[in-house]
């Protein structure tokens, strides 16, 4: 769905990711690589939202995931601006494509031409759509308009510009104006009577129209009672928590009837997650450091994180695999030709690659049981 009204025709491309790292010529220098949403693409840059402010001219690594596909492409980009997503402790970052290969630009102008091709109103969706998921900080723009992206060097050069352009205008001499009409007086406002209330008029009683004697006043009827109050609505019952087996051992998985599978290992203890009421989520406690790191998520000996096979897992998940070689707990990626790629967060750890195949069990992480050390 392509973006129109920019130098090149950016177009949005559903559940891409892009993993970014600064560039560097050793690449544990420019730190572990992050994931994060991509906004559009096109033949000539990108944009994504990035947890970290770039300066202008940082040189980015960057690795374009598409699930649609079953393709990625690998590339070098310069930061050309960075603006702060409104609400959101993240940045929206524009950047342009640095010698890219000849096979990433074969891509890209496919991927154009599948997405530009589509009707205008969906484009317009498309675009309103980023501008809504994403919007930009402190950018005027009237209500339910796509924002409009600028750097701002090139904001503050125009602004300079058109002050440089402009040429004062002349002092007048002030002109001498009427003298301004006296308001009449507040005494006249005040002596005026106050309009008295028009009240319905009120027939006359018979006593005196005629010389007989009044009438009896009539019975007055006591006032109804009033409705009794609404009965307050009953708050739906809560579920309780179901309480998840913690493995302390993993020893294999069972296939259920329903084309599903179920763990089996060695259970250490119950536990209670306030909220989780999934009953095929399980726990497991963690044994090494692999998953340990210096930023966040991170995971160290003794720490229990539950796994859900009900939550779907995509592209820069936390989960557990269980492959040919045993179960593990690492970030999964899905690349192209239907290759799994599962990654440590310690990076002194290598990467291990598997064909979708050979995957036999995928959970989803949705909680985590922290330990503190001990002083």
């Amino acid at each position: 769905m392509a973006i129109r009204g920019r130098r090149h025709r950016r177009f949005v491309v559903e559940d891409c990711t892009v993993e970014y790292r600064k560039h560097s010529a050793l690449s544990f220098l420019g730190g572990a690589p992050k994931v994060a949403p991509l906004v559009d693409v096109s033949v000539g840059g990108l944009q994504f939202v990035s947890e970290d402010l770039y300066d202008i001219g940082q040189r980015l690594d960057l690795k374009v995931i598409i699930p649609s596909i079953f393709r990625s492409l690998t590339v070098q980009a310069e930061v050309v601006w960075s603006k702060r997503v409104t609400h959101r402790s993240s940045y929206r970052v524009g950047a342009r494509l640095v010698h890219p290969p000849a096979e990433v630009i074969s891509l890209l102008r496919t991927l154009e031409e599948r997405f530009w091709a589509l009707p205008d109103d969906r484009k317009r969706e498309a675009e309103a759509a980023v501008s809504r998921r994403y919007p930009l900080h402190l950018e005027p723009r009237p209500e339910g308009t796509p924002a409009r992206v600028y750097d701002d060097a090139a904001a503050a050069a125009e602004a300079a510009a058109e002050a440089q352009n402009a040429a004062p205008a002349p002092a007048t001499p002030p002109t001498a104006s009427a003298p301004p009409v006296a308001a009449p007086p507040a005494v006249a406002a005040a002596t005026a009577p106050p309009t008295p209330p028009i009240l319905e008029p009120t027939p006359a009683p018979e006593a005196a129209a005629s010389p007989e004697p009044a009438a009896e006043k009539p019975h007055e009827e006591p006032a109804p009672e009033p409705p009794p109050p609404p009965e307050a609505e009953q708050a739906p019952p809560s579920e309780e928590p179901l309480p998840v087996t913690l493995y302390d051992l993993v020893a294999g998985i069972e296939t259920r009837p329903d084309a599903g599978v179920l763990l089996q290992g060695v259970a250490k203890c119950q536990i209670l997650l306030p909220g989780l009421t999934d009953r095929d989520c399980f726990a497991l406690e963690v044994h090494d450091n692999t998953m340990r790191h210096s930023g966040t998520p991170s995971f160290d000996r003794g720490d229990a994180v539950v796994f859900s096979p009900n939550a779907p897992a995509r592209s820069g998940d936390l989960a557990f695999v269980v492959t040919r070689d045993g179960g593990v707990f690492r970030q999964v990626f899905f690349d192209a030709n239907n290759v799994v790629r599962l990654r440590p967060l310690n990076s002194w750890y290598p990467e291990q690659c598997f064909h979708r195949a050979e995957v036999q069990g995928l959970w989803k992480l949705v909680a985590k049981f922290e330990r503190y050390p001990e002083r």
